[in-house]
């Protein structure tokens, strides 16, 4: 098949001042569309993204656990699927083949990124809390069913989206247009590709070398505490300490500047201020597990956090709501050939979702009716998710969680198992449909065939869902593990405060946690209040809730090395704005460095 060189229309939002939708489609389909003139959904291309997705996979479990955070993985999968057939094509080449068209290497970033983003979600957090709450694991059976189920759940859901959110109102989806822009300069080659590729390697291998040493040789520390005191306390005791991993700097380096230095104001207010008072009144022992208390403010902060933006979003949900009943403009367009069928959703639907409800009321005891509200209130809440990663490139994936468990406190009040297994429902089925629309994006921005995307989104389902059950086993054998110096899982602390809150009602906590979640609550919506009212340019001074909020749930050393990671990627860019690009490809590179060799090294001990 003869390839037609990419236009530079394909990387615009193809918007076309005063244009009907009709012209607009006609000229994505005259202008950009190659889905017909190259392949797309081939065998190499969905191996490759395959084997990609067990890497990818691995590092946004372990980057969730350790740091809370799942990070898109939609560029990182572009190089990774670039740099991999380069080697096989130079070690292998009667085994590689022709070099990956444009539309293949982006079918292969589509199948990694889903296996990586769309399946992990709830196992960071939903599954963790289960983990803290019951004290024992589900069976290997039912969690691999419950993680394909709500993840291809997820992707049918986003399905009658897609023509609404990315070809009508063309949102941004940031990510995918930033995918689609690195997948053509990688498929261009030459100079533009080298560095990022270059980046890319740097990052993992010094990340990897320093993990290895650290967690598998035992040559260097967990992190290098810093002398003195606090209020009479150490400061190794009260976590100040540089860390010897790259993760949490490559996740800063992500994040931005804001957000990170928030992080850093609360580690010195809560781990430098309220800490040392804790110990020294009795409230905590000095030689006691601070963040097992810190975690209910933490908690209660950012819950009420998630829910007022939530709230404050009206009109962005509302518009969300009547765009999926939006009909197109005049007769059926060619385009509508290409899309994904409506039986296909149907027949999904029909399939997936009796699955899912029977799978809740066997493996979860929710019962049937309610299993039933869950799924088509998470199809409510996929919808918003959508649209605010459409507008904002930002998931609210955990206070759409938090908004499934407080509806379950009122219906099923007392019901833990219920509160967290419908919260699971939301969290991965929110997490797939905007990871799919996202790939959608990129795939529009290229030309790529719509329905193709969407069978390799599926697949990545299935690639994902195998492989990230396993790894989530080895990773956290028990409940120990979670809250752990290694494995601090925010998320699924946060998950499991609220589950047991609205269990077993706030008498349940002690006089001085009370207070501390409502002093916490209340700065957190005085924030959050701030961040929407204020100016453009003063809103930019404001502190992030989401940073002060995570350094209740974080030693103060991550937080110190989210801040370091955030302040180097600000000093970078201001001082070299051409090295955003390979900036990115670095930190990425730092993220997966240790991600892979960390989950080597408990593979290595598992085996031998």
């Amino acid at each position: 098949m003869s390839e037609r060189a990419p236009t530079d229309a394909s990387l615009t939002l193809l918007s076309i001042p005063g244009a009907t939708q009709a012209e607009a489609d006609t000229f994505w389909l005259t202008r950009v569309y190659q889905g017909d003139r190259m392949p797309q959904l081939t065998l190499r291309a969905v191996a490759l993204g395959a084997g990609l997705g067990v890497l990818t996979c691995a590092t946004n479990l372990y980057a969730g656990l350790k740091t809370g955070v799942v990070f898109g993985v939609a560029i990182t999968a572009a190089l990774l699927a670039s740099a991999t057939q380069g080697a096989l094509r130079r070690v292998v080449p009667r085994v590689a083949g022709a070099p990956l068209s444009l539309l293949e290497m982006g079918c292969a970033q589509t199948v990694a990124s889903s296996a990586g983003y769309a399946t992990g979600g709830a196992l960071v957090s939903v599954q963790g809390a289960w983990l803290l709450t019951t004290g024992h694991h589900l069976p290997g059976w039912t969690l691999l069913a419950w993680t394909f189920l709500l993840s291809a759940l997820g992707v049918l859901f986003a399905v009658p989206l897609k023509r609404q959110l990315v070809d009508r109102e063309q949102l941004p989806f940031a990510s995918g247009t930033a995918a689609a822009a690195t997948v053509r300069a990688l498929h261009a080659g030459g100079a533009a590709s080298r560095p990022r590729l270059r980046m890319l390697g740097v990052g993992g291998l010094v990340s990897g070398v320093l993990t290895l040493a650290r967690d598998g040789f035992g040559r260097l520390p967990y992190a290098w505490a810093f002398p003195g005191t606090l209020g009479g306390v150490s400061l190794e005791r009260l976590g100040f300490a540089l860390e010897t991993g790259l993760m949490p700097v490559g996740g800063g380096a992500l994040l931005g500047v804001r957000i990170t230095a928030s992080m850093l104001l609360g580690a010195l207010l809560v781990h430098g201020v309220i800490a040392p008072r804790l110990m020294a009144s009795g409230v905590v022992p000095v030689e006691g597990d601070f963040l097992a208390w810190a975690l209910w403010p933490g908690a209660a902060a950012l819950t009420t956090a998630s829910l007022l933006q939530f709230a404050l979003q009206g009109r962005v949900w509302g518009r969300a709501l009547r765009g999926l009943f939006a009909r197109g403009q005049g007769a059926r367009h060619p385009v509508e050939a290409l899309q994904v069928p409506g039986r296909w959703l149907f027949a999904g639907l029909l399939v997936l979702t009796p699955a899912t409800v029977a799978l809740a009321w066997v493996g979860f005891d929710v019962p049937v009716p309610h299993a039933l509200l869950a799924v088509a209130l998470s199809f409510v809440l996929c919808l918003i998710s959508c649209r605010v990663t459409g507008e904002t490139d930002v998931s609210p994936v955990g206070a759409l969680g938090q908004v499934t468990q407080l509806t379950y406190g009122v219906l099923l009040p007392g019901n833990v198992q219920a509160n967290l297994a419908t919260a699971g429902i939301t969290v991965n089925a929110a997490s797939s449909a905007a990871d799919l629309l996202t790939d959608l994006k990129a795939g529009h921005l290229l030309g790529a065939h719509p329905r193709r995307v969407f069978l390799a989104q599926l697949l990545g389902c299935v690639v994902g869902s195998l492989v990230v059950v396993p790894l989530f086993y080895l990773l956290v054998p028990d409940a120990s593990v979670l809250g752990s110096e290694r494995f601090p899982a925010p998320a699924a602390t946060v998950t499991a405060g609220v589950a047991q809150v609205l269990a077993s009602g706030l008498d349940a906590v002690s006089p001085d946690l009370r207070r501390a979640m409502g002093w916490a609550a209340l700065g957190a919506a005085v924030l959050t209040l701030c961040e929407q009212a204020l100016p453009e340019r003063f809103r930019r001074w404001t502190p992030s809730v989401v940073g002060v909020g995570l350094a209740f749930l974080l030693p103060a050393s991550t937080c110190l090395g989210f801040f370091l990671g955030g302040l180097g990627w600000e000093v970078a860019r201001r001082l070299r704005p051409a090295s955003e690009g390979p900036g990115v490809t670095l930190a990425a590179g730092l993220i997966a460095g240790e991600g892979l060799v960390g989950v080597g090294i408990v593979l290595a001990r598992a085996l031998w």
